[in-house]
């Protein structure tokens, strides 16, 4: 295998192998770097993706952002469109494992949300370099759902997840910000400000 597909392969086994605790440990630290984000402060509604064990966890994301009365709505995949919707959510429990096994929220709790209300997406990922490209599982998914979109978008990841050149294809759609568990990363050297509405906005 070459191109995005060798490097898909050698960072999945390479994130397949990191011990559960040492994920759950980073996973913390990057919980805490994102919630201290002015980004993350100023969003009314936040879109998060669901965790699988290898990957960046949010479960607490996602309850501390329910606690401090944000709205929440999470990832559902549709595998015969290959697209994403999202659906509002206001517990953990109304999630279970859906689709090749990621959480989504259960049958009865679907609340379609439309992407443009959202104001921050939290976006899994298997690479990434410091240019804000992202190796995901090769379907697409976010990059077709995100395309186009003024939503921040928030790669999670694992200092070791970072590739030197992620290779990018016209319609790959870049990271605003990453987080890891060392730091924060913004690609484009962009700060954040307030506009007049109290909104975040970029200059």
């Amino acid at each position: 295998m070459t191109g995005k597909a060798g490097l898909r392969a050698g960072a999945l086994r390479a994130r397949r192998a990191i011990p559960r605790r040492e994920i759950d440990a980073a996973s913390r630290l990057i919980e805490k770097r994102l919630l201290s984000l002015e980004e993350y402060a100023r969003a009314d509604l936040l879109v998060s993706y669901c965790a699988t064990p290898d990957e960046v966890q949010t479960s607490s994301i996602i309850e501390s952002a329910l606690k401090e009365g944000k709205r929440v709505a999470v990832v559902v995949t549709e595998p015969e469109t290959k697209r994403l919707t999202f659906s509002e959510i206001t517990s953990l429990e109304e999630v279970a494992p859906g689709h090749y096994g990621i959480p989504e929220p259960r049958p009865g709790f679907l609340r379609p949300v439309p992407l443009e209300d959202a104001d921050l997406v939290l976006v899994p990922l298997v690479a990434w370099d410091l240019r804000g490209h992202r190796l995901g599982h090769g379907e697409g998914y976010f990059d077709r759902a995100l395309a186009g979109r003024k939503v921040t978008k928030v790669g999670l990841a694992l200092e070791s997840q970072r590739l030197g050149r992620v290779p990018a294809s016209p319609h790959d759609v870049p990271l605003d910000l990453i987080v890891t568990e060392r730091r924060v990363v913004r690609p484009s050297g962009e700060r954040f400000v307030l506009n007049r509405k109290g909104r975040g906005a970029r200059e």
